[in-house]
């Protein structure tokens, strides 16, 4: 551990460099063909998943003074819009909060596009917050119309992405994949003579 990540600004920046590997291990066994595969009563798939939490942590970045999200990355507008040619990037109104995941996959980039963008997503975060001046991390910013702790609203976007991992999770139990998270197995108690 560096003596940056003994700092708030290094914590939390660790804290959001972590949470996104901890979502897309649970990638493991889709591809291009099935990145958009949902199952009844479960909520979002995995390609939605990468733009739905990239969006945030780069709509946070930039909040908290870091560059606007990448136009390489995000387009405003829905699939509509765009329609006609690749999907190179995410259309914000088809990964926003409340969107409906739609079936068709060619609404969305490739799993390999999704997954450089979540990673940039996450490390511009994750930057914007090691160059924050420690009493502008201690102050607020306006989420939902609300304001909220920066440091409560950067672990709050952290353990957004595992609710999302969770969800992932789900799906994969719903299409018959293996475990990613290993099963433990409890020591036996000792037996007396």
């Amino acid at each position: 551990m560096t003596e940056a990540d003994r700092t708030v600004n290094g914590t939390l920046a660790r804290l959001v460099r972590e949470s996104a590997p901890l979502l897309t291990r649970f990638l493991d066994g889709f591809h291009e063909e099935n990145r958009a595969t949902q199952k009844p009563n479960l909520p979002n798939h995995p390609i939605w998943t990468l733009g739905h939490c990239a969006f945030t942590m780069a709509r946070l970045a930039h909040m908290l003074g870091g560059p606007e999200p990448s136009p390489r990355d995000f387009e405003l507008g829905d699939w509509s819009a765009g329609a006609g040619g690749s999907v190179t990037r995410f259309f914000v109104e088809d990964i926003a909060k409340d969107s409906t995941p739609s079936s068709e996959a060619a609404h969305y980039p490739s799993l390999a596009r999704g997954r450089a963008v979540i990673e940039a997503a996450t490390e511009t975060l994750a930057l914007t917050i090691e160059r924050m001046d420690p009493t502008q991390l201690a102050g607020t910013v306006d989420w939902g119309g609300t304001a909220h702790p920066i440091q409560s609203i950067i672990g709050r976007v952290a353990i957004h992405n595992g609710i999302h991992a969770g969800q992932l999770a789900d799906l994969r139990r719903a299409l018959g994949f293996a475990r990613i998270l290993p099963v433990t197995k409890r020591p036996e108690p000792p037996r007396t003579a």
